[in-house]
């Protein structure tokens, strides 16, 4: 009986053989990815993204820099800040529309800042066009929540 029982496990393993290899051949060739890429579109990806460095400077970021522009309010320059402004140029920004100040002697764009001071529109709407700095030095003096706002509205200092 042993002899009717070695042949029949023979044929199971010889019809096994014969299929792993081209279940192997099957598995290799469709196991790539979409997502692989060959070496050529490795490397053109990569000069893709070295191309896109190199139009930017270290350090910039020109989706930053044109939120940065939008959000500036007309008559200003982000780069204009430090420049010299003189009393005359503050005193004729003296509206609403366009309500400059100066605290000690740096001049600061209100102008956006009329509609969010928490103290209401009049408290800043005073202030345009002059020498706010003893009515913002009685109001918020040694408070640095106000300074550190007032900071990003600076344009320049005051001339002379």
């Amino acid at each position: 009986m042993m002899t009717d029982s070695a042949p029949s496990a023979a044929l199971p393993k010889t019809l096994l053989a014969s299929l792993a290899l081209p279940a192997l051949l099957l598995l290799t060739s469709c196991g790539e990815s979409s997502q692989e890429q060959s070496p050529a579109e490795d490397q053109e990806a990569e000069q893709a993204e070295t191309t896109e460095l190199d139009e930017t400077a270290p350090g910039e970021d020109p989706v930053e820099e044109e939120q940065a522009e939008e959000e500036q309010p007309e008559g200003t320059d982000s780069e204009g800040a430090g420049q010299a402004i003189s009393m005359a140029e503050v005193e004729s920004n003296d509206s609403p529309d366009s309500c400059w100040a100066v605290l000690d002697e740096t001049v600061y764009d209100l102008t956006t800042w009329i509609e969010e001071h928490p103290g209401g529109e009049a408290r800043i709407e005073q202030l345009c066009g002059t020498d706010a700095t003893e009515d913002f030095g009685a109001q918020h003096g040694g408070d640095s929540a106000p300074e550190s706002q007032l900071a990003e509205l600076e344009i320049g200092e005051l001339e002379g």
